[in-house]
């Protein structure tokens, strides 16, 4: 079954799935599973602030230095596919969690733009490129 888009519907809800475990993934601090999102040479990448995380050792060693505490959710992908490859664009809300379950509050916006492969085990990450908005609560000093 494709979509409007021509994507199919199988592939377009694998890459939501992968995108649902990156979230969840990494909002629980499961640093192992969360680089396992991405292929071993998958990169994330902070536009605009010179930061990079490339292959599974440093996006571990970046999820496990977050610890647990944030929501991240995606909201409004395009995806589109072409062959085993794939890019998605979507929109980010993240949220600051707290361990007395007082009310999250808005940390950033942004938009996360994806490349994806098609692997024996399903679609990975190749890169993420996510581009934060001014966060929330920041002077015009810090967010220049």
């Amino acid at each position: 079954m494709s979509s409007a888009t021509g994507v199919d519907f199988a592939d377009w809800q694998a890459i939501r799935e992968l995108t649902a475990t990156y979230n969840r993934c990494f909002d629980n601090a499961d640093a192992t599973e969360w680089a396992g999102t991405f292929l071993e040479s998958g990169r994330l990448e902070v536009a605009g602030e010179g930061v990079t995380y490339t292959g599974h050792t440093e996006l571990g060693q970046f999820c496990r230095s977050r610890g647990w505490g944030i929501l991240h959710m995606t909201l409004d992908p395009e995806v589109t596919v072409d062959g085993d490859r794939a890019e998605q664009r979507c929109n980010l809300l993240m949220f600051r969690r707290y361990p007395t379950q007082e009310q999250p509050t808005l940390m950033a916006t942004g938009r996360y733009t994806d490349n994806l492969v098609r692997t024996p085990d399903g679609w990975r990450f190749g890169s993420r490129v996510v581009q934060l908005d001014t966060r929330l609560g920041a002077s015009k000093e810090q967010s220049r």
